[in-house]
């Protein structure tokens, strides 16, 4: 009787835990910084050339990024982007991660991305994109949009 009464108690404590998550996700967050992780890695030592494309690309990126906002509703609907161009769909937090299920099909089915956390809470949310995103990893501080 004791087991059965301990897993009911770590059953709640892991839906109050993903409640949390989820009530401080929604909101409307933009995009404060932009953190390269290993990028020299990426870039051939020998190569100059390569060393000062990487470099521009990476400002290009970050330029693009920082005027990105995402949006979180509480209908489990979400909407990116920037002047250039949005995204919707629906999200859901799974673990660490969240689930983006996009509302434009491909080949018969919408894609999902699955982009994991860092970090969550009322204030700040980092996010990790990783080769599966883009063509390097990185670390996307974003803060409320007030």
């Amino acid at each position: 009787m004791g087991k059965i009464w301990a897993s009911v108690l770590v059953l709640l404590v892991f839906m109050a835990c993903t409640g949390k998550k989820e009530k401080a996700l929604i909101k409307r967050w933009r995009v404060a910084d932009v953190t390269f992780i290993d990028a020299e890695k990426a870039t051939v030592q020998s190569d100059t050339m390569q060393g000062n494309l990487m470099l521009r690309q990476q400002a290009v990126l970050r330029d693009v990024l920082l005027k990105n906002l995402y949006e979180f509703k509480d209908d489990g609907t979400y909407i990116t982007g920037n002047a250039a161009g949005t995204a919707t769909g629906k999200w859901k937090i799974s673990g660490n991660a969240i689930n983006f299920m996009s509302d434009v099909e491909k080949d018969g089915a919408a894609p999902t991305k699955k982009i994991p956390f860092e970090h969550l809470s009322e204030d700040s949310l980092v996010l990790l994109l990783n080769n599966d995103q883009t063509s390097i990893k990185l670390k996307l501080l974003l803060l409320p949009v007030e």
